[in-house]
């Protein structure tokens, strides 16, 4: 892990890895259709209003105003992370902007724990319920910061210096690293799974030799569409209760 004092923050770098982790996803399992980009200048829901409702700085207004998302649907949409769906903070601010949604809500599920801890340069990059790993970006230090929880009540002082962190780029790289190992394992195109889970391990070892069949992570051999179509027929011959309803590899 670098020094803290090595770690610098770099919007364009950041928006540049977050792209190229959604790219590299939809290698193994992730629909492209599933990615949306903005469009030029920005995502125009992110508007002044809707930041200054979340608390955040002008810093996190230009980085989320920017940054590609994830569709996310009536069924949740695609997790980009074991167990966790990605934050879309264009649609997000949609809906402050609309006052169909309650900032403090939309901060909780993405920040968890001690949301009014959290500095407002740090943003949380996924949503969700109680299931989902929260993942705090920090646009001034530019790192990534695990489960506030650990550290969030303390004072400020504390908050930095306490909990695992990584720069921006490495940590799309090391969660890269954990689907080419197979350590992070899609079920389909929407649920991400991992081996960390003891109550998935008969599962985990069923999915990796398929994909391992299908020739991941070489990609001059691996082909997603087949490998996901093979994977839910054998789903729905062994493990029947894990084949997702709301799911079409074809689409």
């Amino acid at each position: 892990m670098p020094e803290l004092c090595d770690i610098s923050y770099s919007r364009e770098e950041c928006i540049a890895a977050v792209r190229g982790y959604y790219q590299f996803l939809t290698t193994l399992y992730l629909k492209e259709s599933d990615i949306l980009e903005p469009p030029e200048g920005g995502w125009p829901s992110v508007t002044p209003s809707a930041i200054q409702q979340l608390g955040k700085t002008d810093e996190v207004a230009s980085l989320l105003r920017h940054l590609p998302y994830l569709r996310l649907p009536g069924n949740g949409g695609p997790q980009a992370f074991p167990y966790s769906h990605f934050a879309n903070w264009e649609e997000a601010c949609t809906y402050i902007n609309q006052g169909r949604s309650d900032p403090e809500g939309i901060k909780v599920c993405s920040e968890d724990h001690g949301a009014n801890d959290v500095p407002p340069r740090v943003v949380g990059l996924t949503s969700g319920g109680r299931n989902n790993y929260p993942l705090l970006l920090d646009t001034e230090l530019g790192r990534i910061w695990g489960d506030p929880y650990d550290y969030a009540p303390m004072s400020e002082a504390e908050w930095r210096a306490e909990g695992a962190y990584w720069a921006i780029p490495d940590f799309f790289e090391i969660l890269k690293d954990q689907f080419r190992r197979l350590l992070f394992v899609p079920t389909n195109t929407l649920i991400v799974r991992d081996v960390y889970n003891p109550h998935s391990a008969g599962i985990i070892e069923f999915l990796q030799g398929i994909y391992r069949e299908h020739g991941w992570p070489d990609l001059e051999h691996y082909n997603k569409l087949e490998c996901l179509k093979d994977i839910r027929k054998r789903l729905m011959e062994k493990y029947p209760d894990h084949v997702d309803s709301n799911e079409d590899p074809n689409e």
